[in-house]
């Protein structure tokens, strides 16, 4: 019993009296799920083998564009059980669902009445969905498409009625799904947020569900550095750092992810968004990953992914920064508390996860570079020196040193060292190393932006996007001051010249900018 109790102030000091509410609440669904089970409560039981899905909404028919979402149903325990519901208000973008093993039947519905609410007669779209562990193992299934150009037999299940979701105030995007772009602030990136996601990810899914988050609009010529958090960590941790970065040529886009799910399904899920190259397609664009704690050992996982295939993203740099590479020894003593974070117990020294954590080297053409942290500022400092988290001897466990091109310490604290001036300008400039893949002529003309100038409704929006981005950049390609690089680009010229017809948005909507602007001069 004196040690159940050690084991509990032990977990409990990392949030305080959140664990214990955490672990009365779980028992609670566990009650809830004896006496009336429903997959609904099932998918938030920390023991549960929920499944990350995620898709595109394809072929556009008659839409309220304002209200639209994607349910996933089940007949498991009750007729149409609305297991989860993801929403969303832009066609071909991503949905993203949260769901426990089962069938399913996915209905995309719009509120075309626009009353507030979805019911069985606004459904404009189905597909059916079996998730399984043996068929997944790692329990993320991606490429979940729902096309809406497909006739529909009527739903004869019970009626149903969800209300429309008010979504908060976010950037359109021309690029990612609404609701991507965020500023540093908002409230989805709170410590509350953080931390509902260690303790409740079903609950942090169904606020944050596409785990894909940027700061701005995406701009091609810009090497994107992807950020990932720790354990009861958020977007807000990496500030100092991204304010030090030289936006005009880095993009930053964040890994949000609920971090007590287990990482072997993260890392997937990280593969899946950022290195595939099916959900973000970079082509020749190098990537840079910045990760703290836990977050290092989930990129780590996601590299063992990677089999070099056309179309994979190149990472080039890869910084964790005061992680656990050998585990972390209280781990294996919190999974043994009254509540069982997925998370904690893969961090464990011995678990599965971290036997396994390196059965690949590194990618050839990927330059590692580890940062550790020793300033504990406990003024009892019982075991081991630390960073007051994360012992030293797992920090610079030797097999990530001899991974590693270098290692960098800093005396600081676990999150002290991600504001750490010193430290900062160490990742600043290893970032830096990792230059926009252009000829500077190139390079030089993007840098000068597009044309601020007001374009009619009916432009294609990619096709307006681009001039108001990079229009100075296509006006030298199509004048010849730049020699194309790319048969894109030589196809483009082309069609500035009369020689092809333009087969894309970008093109058309150029054809028509120089037409309605020929004196373009006087436009900024």
């Amino acid at each position: 019993m004196k040690k159940l109790l050690l084991i509990i102030i032990l977990a409990a000091g990392l949030t305080g009296c959140t664990y214990l509410g955490t672990a009365a609440k779980q028992a609670g669904y566990a009650e809830q799920q004896s006496q009336s089970p429903t997959q609904r409560v099932y998918k938030h039981m920390l023991e549960t083998d929920n499944f990350f899905v995620f898709g595109k909404i394809q072929n556009e028919v008659v839409l309220n564009r304002e209200a639209v979402a994607v349910l996933a149903l089940s007949d498991l325990y009750q007729k149409d059980e609305i297991v989860d519901v993801g929403h969303f208000t832009r066609i071909d973008s991503y949905f993203g669902l949260i769901l426990p093993e089962g069938s399913y039947q996915l209905l995309v519905v719009s509120d075309l009445n626009r009353d507030g609410f979805y019911d069985g007669s606004e459904v404009v779209g189905r597909r059916s969905l079996a998730l399984g562990r043996k068929e997944l193992p790692e329990k993320v299934r991606g490429g979940v498409d729902l096309d809406l150009s497909v006739p529909l037999e009527a739903h004869s299940g019970v009626p149903f009625s969800v209300p429309v979701r008010k979504s908060a105030e976010s950037a359109e995007s021309v690029i990612y799904p609404k609701g991507t772009i965020r500023s540093l602030d908002d409230a989805i990136f709170s410590p509350a947020m953080a931390t509902l996601g260690m303790y409740e990810p079903a609950a942090f899914l169904e606020e944050a569900p596409m785990m894909f988050y940027a700061l701005e609009e995406d701009v091609g010529y810009k090497v994107p550095v992807v950020f990932v958090h720790g354990i009861d960590g958020t977007v807000r941790d990496f500030r100092e750092i991204v304010s030090r970065l030289d936006r005009s040529l880095y993009r930053p886009w964040f890994f949000y992810y609920p971090s007590g799910n287990d990482l072997g399904q993260l890392s997937e899920m990280f593969y899946n968004i950022f290195l595939s190259g099916k959900v973000i397609p970079l082509e020749d664009m190098p990537l840079v990953i910045v990760a703290h704690s836990m977050g290092g050992l989930v990129v780590r996982d996601a590299l063992n992914r990677v089999s070099g295939r056309k179309g994979e993203v190149k990472t080039k740099r890869l910084i964790t920064i005061a992680s656990p590479l050998g585990g972390h020894p209280d781990a294996k003593l919190s999974a043994k508390g009254p509540l069982a974070i997925p998370s904690w117990r893969d961090i464990a020294p011995e678990s599965d996860f971290m036997r396994r954590l390196r059965r690949q080297p590194l990618p050839g053409d990927l330059t590692y570079h580890l940062i550790y942290a020793y300033g504990n500022p406990g003024k009892i400092k019982l075991g081991e020196n630390s960073d007051g988290v994360v012992p030293l001897s797992s920090q610079l466990f030797p097999p990530a040193q001899e991974e590693s091109a270098a290692q960098f310490g800093f005396n600081d604290t676990h999150t002290g060292v991600l504001s750490n001036p010193e430290a900062v300008r160490r990742i600043i400039k290893i970032i830096e190393e990792v230059r926009p893949p252009f000829p500077d002529d190139h390079l030089q003309e993007m840098l000068k932006g597009g044309y601020a100038v007001k374009l009619g409704q009916d432009y294609p929006p990619l096709g307006k996007y681009s001039i108001q981005t990079v229009g100075h950049w296509m006006e030298a390609l199509a004048a010849g001051s730049i020699r194309p690089f790319h048969p894109a680009q030589e196809h483009f010229v082309r069609v500035c010249r009369g020689e092809e017809s333009p087969d894309n948005d970008v093109e058309k909507a150029w054809l028509r900018f120089v037409k309605e602007y020929p004196d373009r001069s006087s436009l900024q």
